[in-house]
């Protein structure tokens, strides 16, 4: 009898454990590179629209797993079900389609899923640290001018800076 409730006590941390893990919680993401601000900046600026457009009624957390869960399944290729799983797929796809021709069609820029998504997520989630949606925009913008003007050999636009994230050396 005794084995049986330590067995279980075991078995009920295990599943607390596990169900209290999201693996898509809003977290600091780590930049050492500009090809890195410029993934992370392009999940986070489309993550605050879709926040803004498609979670207004139901902000938990609920429709963000949804909605990556989608996204990761047509990443690697989907189905169907609801609105924002339909959406995660559109998003998954079109993630897909940056993967083969590069980040934002740049083929010498490496898409890194991983970034774009904490990106993403922590638009969805309203995390406030590092760069806002407004200055992740600003961001790319400025940095894809940067990076046509040097391969058209002409002068970069004078003020582009690392994103925010980028400068502060302890973000993770």
């Amino acid at each position: 009898m005794k084995k049986q409730s330590i067995l279980s006590l075991v078995a009920l941390v295990a599943i607390l454990m596990l169900t209290s893990c999201n693996k898509y919680e809003a977290k600091t993401a780590d930049l050492k590179t500009q090809t890195d601000s410029l993934n992370y900046a392009l999940g986070l600026a489309n993550g605050d629209g879709i926040k803004n457009y498609y979670m207004q009624k139901d902000s938990s957390e609920k429709p963000i797993i949804a909605l990556m869960n989608a996204l990761d399944k047509a990443y690697k290729s989907g189905a169907d079900k609801d609105e924002m799983y339909k959406l995660g797929l559109e998003i998954g796809s079109s993630f897909k389609q940056q993967k083969a021709k590069g980040l934002m069609g740049d083929s010498t820029l490496v898409f890194d899923d991983k970034l774009v998504k904490q990106g993403l997520v922590n638009a969805l989630n309203g995390f406030k640290e590092g760069m806002t949606a407004q200055e992740a925009q600003e961001y790319i913008q400025k940095a894809m001018a940067k990076i046509q003007a040097e391969k058209m050999g002409q002068q970069a636009p004078p003020s582009l800076e690392a994103a925010p994230e980028a400068q502060q050396p302890e973000v993770k």
